[in-house]
């Protein structure tokens, strides 16, 4: 396998999405994966999420996830490890995810300092619509609430 390909959370058990999900935010989270193992298997859990792998060259390079209810969607993890950073993965994940989605808003956070990820917000039509003060921690840090709507 050389090009990108989605797994679909469907494909594999509860607890092995959970174990690789986990894995690989602790590898592309600076400060290690926000959630433990244990709330990815809850999520996963829920009839209202959607987990996606992506795999580039036989391995697991990162993932999605996003919550929808009705009409509104909030992506809740996007990750890629650090080695595959900058290359457009992220990009293409996230334009795969909003694909699948035929209408509706769109919403995701994303820590005021983490300029990559709002490039690649904006790039995709997410536009800033609120700042959640202190919402992260280690370090404490505002978070910008964006969105896309769809039509």
């Amino acid at each position: 396998m050389t090009e990108r390909q989605l797994v679909s959370a469907e494909q594999l058990t509860v607890q092995e999405m959970a174990q690789i999900c986990y894995q690989l935010a602790t590898r592309a989270y600076p400060n290690g994966s926000p959630w433990r193992q244990a709330t990815f298997m809850a999520d996963l859990a829920l009839t209202t999420t959607h987990y996606e792998l992506l795999w580039w060259q036989h391995d697991p390079i990162g993932f999605i996830s996003r919550s929808t209810v009705l009409d509104e969607t909030e992506i809740t993890n996007i990750a890629i490890v650090p080695t595959y950073q900058h290359q457009g993965h992220a990009y293409w994940l996230l334009t795969a995810c909003l694909a699948q989605l035929t209408a509706g808003t769109v919403f995701l956070e994303v820590r005021a300092s983490n300029l990559a990820a709002q490039r690649l917000y904006r790039r995709c039509g997410f536009k800033r619509i609120a700042i959640r003060h202190a919402y992260y921690h280690d370090p404490e840090e505002d978070a910008w609430i964006m969105r896309k709507i769809i039509n």
